[in-house]
Parts: structure tokens; C-alpha cells; sequence
């Protein structure tokens, strides 16, 4: 099998590791640092397209997502989720 010439894309934000999404919550963001360690470590961003991801704004979000939704994540903390 022939090696591929395409290159994988990587987008890391160190910001995300300091986001704290709750214990119950599936996004550990440590791991998403760990994981960047591991891939500088082994010097695997060499071989990879490597970007930061850009801040979107809350009207972009709702290409995706309703706008009651994003007005709720803007409005939703730790202290006020139990509301």
C-alpha cells in the first residue's frame, strides 16, 4: 500500500485546558492537554497541518445550534446550573 502525501490537520487551543466543564460532563479537558504534550513529546506536529482555532462569535453558533440554546450556554455557570 502506498504511503498517503496528505497531511493531517490538528487544531489545539491551549486555552481548553482551562475551561472546567463539571464532574460529570464527557470533555476532560486535561486529557486534551496531555494529549498535546504527548504529541509535541513525539514531535508529531511535525508531520501534521497544526492550527489554533479561532474565537467564533454567538451569531456564528447558530449555524449550528438554535439561539435559545447559545443564549443558554452564555447565561449557564457552575453555581447556576442546578436553577
Amino acid at each position: 500500500m502506498p504511503i498517503s502525501k496528505d497531511r493531517v490537520t490538528y487544531y489545539y487551543d491551549s486555552d481548553v485546558g482551562s475551561v472546567y466543564f463539571g464532574p460529570n460532563h464527557p470533555m476532560k479537558p486535561h486529557r486534551l492537554c496531555m494529549t498535546h504534550h504527548l504529541v509535541m513529546a513525539y514531535k508529531l506536529h511535525e508531520k501534521l497541518e497544526v492550527y489554533r482555532p479561532r474565537r467564533v462569535y454567538p451569531a456564528e453558533m447558530t449555524s449550528f445550534h438554535s439561539e435559545d440554546y447559545i443564549d443558554f450556554l452564555n447565561k449557564i455557570t457552575p453555581d447556576n446550573q442546578e436553577e
